[in-house]
């Protein structure tokens, strides 16, 4: 077969060719270029417009004594939004939930303004549970919805 070269094309095809060949050569070392193998194609779920959390979530901040002092800007930028807000003189409660636990925080007037001076979790039945696995589960349930 006789390939012809001709044009302005037809003078780059000997330097792709060339180039070609070079890469397939081996390094001055004498050892092989490593394989490159073709990207996998992305599957159709993974396209999606739905954004989807990484498997491995990086690692909260969730020690609940760092939630003492807090104010309300503060809380809300770190917890979002509670459920529901009581107000029982003098505290103000901020309730967040999950599945699992109900996480309250206590507010009560300071210098400066309401702060949380005590938080509590519980259970579905009202038993006290450690607050930070119940802290846990409220921070990644907020990465998820922001994630959506």
């Amino acid at each position: 077969m006789i390939l012809r070269w001709s044009g302005r094309a037809g003078r780059s095809a000997p330097l792709a060719v060339f180039l070609l060949l070079a890469a397939c050569a081996t390094d001055p070392r004498g050892q092989a270029p490593a394989e490159t193998t073709a990207a996998e194609p992305t599957p159709p779920e993974a396209t999606s417009n739905t954004a989807r959390l990484p498997e491995t979530l990086p690692d909260l901040d969730d020690d609940p004594e760092k939630l003492i002092g807090l104010g309300p800007d503060a809380l809300t930028a770190r917890l979002g939004m509670p459920e529901l807000v009581r107000r029982e003189a003098p505290a103000e409660i901020w309730q967040y939930r999950t599945d699992d636990c109900v996480f309250d925080l206590f507010l009560y007037e300071r210098d400066g303004g309401p702060q949380v001076t005590y938080l509590e979790a519980r259970d579905g039945e009202a038993r006290k549970v450690p607050a930070q696995p119940c802290l846990n589960q409220i921070l990644r349930a907020q990465l998820e919805a922001a994630s959506s």
